[in-house]
């Protein structure tokens, strides 16, 4: 499990992702998120799916965390936080499941996008998910989408990012 930890974080870090360690204690990954998100004026949650729920219910009490956005507070939104049905360690990307309210906003839209990812749903290579053994074969059963680092294109010329997705993509990881 620790070899894919940290090959995950390489990797992660490779795709200009940042990377942070979190105990699983509900208060602590509320502090983390928080942290990361201290210049947020408005935070759109599409957490819970695959996290405790006593670290669901911390995450919701975190200040400026719209309750039941509209779509204007969507579109203006600062971050977004999901959680994330899998970390793939070869490619560093995470792999969100976009059923849930709000997971596709807070993944797709928000300037800045944290990740809540659990250690041990971190897998080899993306091919993994395809396994009816690899975490009970949620990734058969999902609509999914594999983010590897902040949003980015080099269609216009030089590498931009933050185009059309995330600016910042920002990895909480749990143990």
């Amino acid at each position: 499990m620790n070899d894919l930890v940290a090959a995950f974080e390489t990797s992660a870090k490779e795709a200009a992702a940042s990377v942070f360690f979190v105990d699983g204690v509900p208060g602590k990954v509320r502090g983390a998120v928080e942290e990361l998100t201290r210049d947020a004026r408005s935070i759109v949650l599409g957490a819970g799916e695959f996290l405790p729920p006593p670290i669901v219910r911390e995450l919701g009490n975190i200040p400026n965390v719209l309750r039941e956005p509209t779509d204007e507070e969507l579109s203006t939104a600062h971050a977004g936080v999901s959680d994330a049905l899998a970390g793939v360690a070869s490619t560093g990307s995470v792999c969100v499941a976009l059923g849930p309210p709000l997971v596709a906003a807070a993944s797709l839209l928000m300037p800045l996008h944290i990740v809540i990812l659990a250690a041990e749903r971190i897998v080899a290579r993306p091919g993994d998910l395809f396994d009816l053994s690899c975490l009970g074969g949620g990734g058969l059963r999902r609509n999914i989408v594999f983010i590897t680092g902040p949003s980015a294109t080099a269609d216009m010329g030089p590498l931009v990012r933050g185009v059309h997705g995330p600016h910042r993509l920002q990895i909480l990881v749990v143990r």
